[in-house]
């Protein structure tokens, strides 16, 4: 589905290298390869000499945050418009310019599999993408920046909540919004206000609801460890300090996993 406003395809593209070959990268390989793209996995050991050299195709990252820097390192040599990101975190400020961005609103675990909402892609292979999970029957949108914006903001209020809360109290995200409403609303409004306030746009409406809404499936969910807190609540914390945002309860959070090695 493309919105209006939507930056358009470069073109068809005949080949993807896919980098990382966990949940995300075999659903989008596999939707890639549904629309007849060539797709070649892209592993901790193989598959880097040619993804990282001239030649043609897409390259679709799809590894962890904290890995991200190292990946975008082994493909500097590759021109950003053939690179497609999918990291859920506070991850543009160390992405090229020109690259296509993507927020992943699916959850893939082993058999479990739930589209959650349309996943929006942003930039300029934003249509293959699209195009791609619409052939797997995966809800997603192409968008324009000023779009993309509050759209990050409201996942990074998503990433907030579902990880270091529920590792800190030890509880599922059911149990965690059953019994610390008040917390979980905190931190999400937390991540979207300051997100916002660090690209200039306005928090969108409605967005606690929505994600209320959004997580019903998810609610056995756990997190053992808080994980990539650089790219999440950390990310909050630090950008509220650049810009004069409130990140009272993300920063007690962070200092409780601190404390507790959570």
């Amino acid at each position: 589905m493309r919105e209006p406003g939507a930056v358009p395809s470069s073109g068809a593209h005949s080949r993807a290298f896919v980098v990382g070959w966990g949940e995300v990268g075999r659903r989008l390989g596999d939707a890639l390869a549904r629309l007849g793209v060539e797709v070649v996995p892209v592993t901790r050991t193989d598959g880097w000499s040619r993804a990282a050299s001239n030649e043609d195709g897409l390259r679709v990252v799809c590894v962890r945050e904290d890995d991200l820097p190292d990946a975008l390192e082994r493909l500097a040599a590759v021109p950003a418009d053939r690179l497609v990101t999918v990291q859920n975190g506070w991850v543009r400020e160390i992405l090229p310019p020109g690259s296509t961005r993507g927020l992943i609103w699916f959850t893939s675990k082993g058999d479990f599999f739930r589209p959650l909402r349309p996943s929006p892609f942003c930039g300029p292979a934003a249509g293959t993408l699209v195009d791609a999970l619409g052939a797997v029957d995966i809800p997603a949108i192409a968008v324009d920046p000023p779009r993309f914006d509050p759209l990050d903001a409201d996942k990074m209020g998503f990433n907030c909540v579902v990880g270091l809360p529920l590792a800190v109290h030890g509880v599922s995200l059911g149990r965690y919004l059953e019994t610390n409403e008040d917390e979980a609303r905190s931190v999400f409004r937390e991540a979207v206000e300051t997100c916002c306030l660090a690209t200039g746009c306005q928090p969108p409406e409605g967005a606690w609801e929505a994600f209320v809404a959004s997580v019903e499936p998810l609610h056995w969910v756990t997190a053992s460890k808080a994980k990539a807190l650089e790219w999440r609540n950390g990310a909050v914390v630090r950008l509220a300090d650049l810009h004069g945002g409130d990140a009272t309860t993300n920063r007690r959070l962070l200092m409780r996993a601190s404390d507790a090695g959570a």
